[in-house]
């Protein structure tokens, strides 16, 4: 009758076996801790990126109040400024008819020069006349006719530049206060009544233009905060 003989394992085979188990058991806490460092690193990245999304949602909030602002600036602006090329237009056609009446009076003024140097080169030539009256009496006389000629053509050209000045310097009724000025109304005293018109609608514009600078300057604050921050500057480089 065969009996069976148990064999024991050797020394080497028993530690083979045991250096087997610890292997497997050191690779599974090696994987454990990993997955725990990740882990720990995501919940990390995802709160620092919840705040900066907290802070940049605020600066955008901010930005739009801001905008908003800016918006009803310019809106009030723009009902302002309708009526300035109206007003500008009937500035210029005001200039523009007072061109006309003052262009001839340089030409005039050379005229009148002109006559007077006449009349006193002929003074000159009466004044050696004079010094010897008696034998130059009747070139003196032909003289003095001249003169009187002379001076009659300087009276009508003064007369004329009396008239033309008038009618420059014609008013044609007042049109200050803010009231529009008539098509007529086209006298040198008018125009600072029409310059006060102007600027009864060009100072609230000018004050609206100030508070939209105020406005975009408090914008461009915001948007160098928000490119100053440290995400924005990693993802578009420096402000």
């Amino acid at each position: 009758m065969a009996t069976a003989t148990r064999t024991r394992p050797s020394a080497g085979e028993a530690g083979f076996v045991a250096r087997g188990g610890s292997s497997t058991q050191d690779t599974s806490r090696f994987l454990d801790r990993w997955l725990k460092v990740w882990i720990a690193l995501l919940v990390v990245v995802t709160l620092v990126v919840v705040v900066y999304l907290v802070a940049i949602t605020n600066s955008l909030a901010s930005i739009n109040g801001n905008l908003a602002i800016a918006d009803n600036a310019v809106s009030g602006a723009g009902g302002d400024t309708k009526t300035l090329p109206d007003q500008v237009q009937g500035i210029n056609a005001s200039l523009a008819a007072i061109d006309p009446a003052l262009k001839p009076i340089p030409e005039q003024a050379d005229r009148i020069i002109s006559n007077l140097t006449d009349i006193d080169n002929k003074l000159n030539v009466t004044d050696g006349s004079l010094k010897d009256t008696s034998s130059s009496l009747t070139g003196t006389s032909g003289q003095l006719v001249d003169t009187a000629g002379i001076l009659t053509r300087v009276l009508g050209n003064a007369n004329t530049i009396r008239d033309t000045l008038f009618a420059a310097n014609e008013a044609n009724g007042s049109c200050g206060g803010g009231n529009a000025c008539a098509p007529n109304q086209l006298g040198v005293q008018n125009i600072h009544q029409r310059v006060d018109n102007a600027n009864r609608i060009l100072t609230p514009a000018e004050a609206d233009a100030r508070n939209i600078l105020a406005g975009l300057g408090i914008v461009n604050q915001n948007l160098l905060a928000i490119c100053s921050t440290g995400t924005v500057g990693l993802l578009a480089g420096p402000c």
